[in-house]
C-alpha cells in the first residue's frame, strides 16, 4: 500500500468524523469551546504508542513537533467555532481547499518540495472541486464564519509544515506522540482563558452527570476514529509529499458532502441543506472536478 492509499483511506475516516462531530456539538454539546476541551484532552492517550519507539536526534525535533500541536488546537478551536453555526460539507471544504493552497505555497518555500505539471494540475482540479462545493451560490458569498476557517487553515497548514519538517530528525511514532502530547497542553492551557473556563467548568455543573458522560463517549467515539484517520494521514506525510497528502483532503470533504447530502433528510435541524437544481449541480460539478483531481494525484 503505498503513501497516496494510505492518505485516502485516512481521509475516508475523517469524513466520518466531521459528521460525528457536526452532530455532537449542534445536536448534544452545543458548545465548541467544550469540544475542542474534549477533543485536545483524549489525545493525551496517543501516548500508548510510546513503546513502539520514540527514536529522535535531540530536543529541537521535539519542541517543534509539541509548538505544532499547539498551534493545531488553536486551529481546531476556529474550526469547531465555524462548524456549529455552518453545515458541516461547507466548513471542512473551504478549509480542505485553503489548507491545500497554503501548504502548497510553505512546503515549496521551506522545505523544497517540487511540484510537477501533472501534482499542479492534480491541486487545481482538487481546489476548484472544493469552491464548487464550498461556495453559496444562491446567495453570492461564502458561508457565515468563512473567515474562521481561512484562520484554521492559515494554522493547520503551518502546524503540518512544523510537522513535516520535524519528521527529519525523528521517527513516525516519535513526531505523531509528541505532537498530540502537544494538542494536550493546548486544551489545558485554553483553561487560562476565562470564557474557556466558564464553558467547560460551567458545562459540567448545569448538566447531568450521565448528559456529560454521553457527551464524552460520544466524543472518545468520534475521536477514535479521528485518530486512526490522522495516523494514516501523518504516516502518509512522513512516507510522502505533504503538499500532496495535503491536497487529497478534497477526498475527506467529497465523503463529508455524501454524508451529509443523505443525512439532511433525517436531521435537517442538524444536518441543514440548500436543496434547488442550480446548488445540486454546482456541488456535483464540484465532486467531479474532486474525482479527476484524485485521478491526477495518482497518475
Amino acid at each position: 500500500m503505498n503513501w497516496i492509499t494510505i492518505a485516502i483511506l485516512g481521509y475516508m475516516l475523517l469524513a466520518v468524523e466531521s459528521v460525528i462531530s457536526k452532530y455532537l456539538l449542534v445536536g448534544r454539546i452545543k458548545g465548541w469551546r467544550l469540544y475542542a476541551f474534549y477533543v485536545g484532552i483524549l489525545s493525551l492517550f496517543t501516548i500508548v504508542l510510546s513503546p513502539f519507539g520514540l527514536e529522535h536526534d535531540g530536543l529541537m525535533p521535539i519542541v517543534i513537533t509539541y509548538l505544532s500541536g499547539i498551534i493545531f488546537y488553536i486551529s481546531l478551536c476556529f474550526l469547531f467555532n465555524a462548524l456549529l453555526h455552518s453545515s458541516a460539507d461547507r466548513v471542512y471544504i473551504l478549509q480542505g481547499a485553503s489548507t491545500t493552497l497554503l501548504t502548497l505555497v510553505l512546503s515549496a518555500l521551506f522545505l523544497n518540495e517540487g511540484i510537477n505539471q501533472l501534482r499542479a494540475i492534480a491541486i487545481l482540479f482538487l481546489v476548484l472541486g472544493g469552491l464548487f462545493i464550498a461556495y453559496r451560490f444562491h446567495h453570492k458569498t461564502f458561508f457565515k464564519g468563512w473567515h474562521k476557517i481561512l484562520i484554521a487553515a492559515i494554522l493547520g497548514s503551518v502546524s503540518l509544515i512544523m510537522l513535516k519538517y520535524s519528521y527529519g530528525g525523528q521517527n513516525f511514532v516519535a513526531g505523531y506522540v509528541f505532537n498530540r502530547i502537544g494538542i494536550f497542553s493546548g486544551a489545558v492551557l485554553s483553561l487560562a482563558l476565562p470564557s474557556f473556563r466558564k464553558d467547560i467548568v460551567g458545562s459540567w455543573r448545569k448538566k447531568s452527570v450521565g448528559h456529560n458522560t454521553l457527551n464524552v463517549v460520544g466524543t472518545i467515539i468520534a475521536k477514535t476514529i479521528a485518530g486512526s484517520g490522522m495516523v494514516l494521514t501523518n504516516y502518509a506525510i512522513y512516507l510522502g509529499s505533504v503538499a500532496i497528502v495535503s491536497s487529497l483532503v478534497s477526498v475527506q470533504y467529497l465523503f463529508t458532502f455524501l454524508f451529509v447530502f443523505i443525512l439532511s433528510f433525517h436531521s435537517r435541524k442538524i444536518f441543514h441543506q440548500h436543496f434547488s437544481w442550480k446548488n445540486i449541480l454546482l456541488k456535483i460539478t464540484g465532486i467531479l472536478l474532486v474525482i479527476l483531481g484524485t485521478v491526477f494525484v495518482f497518475l
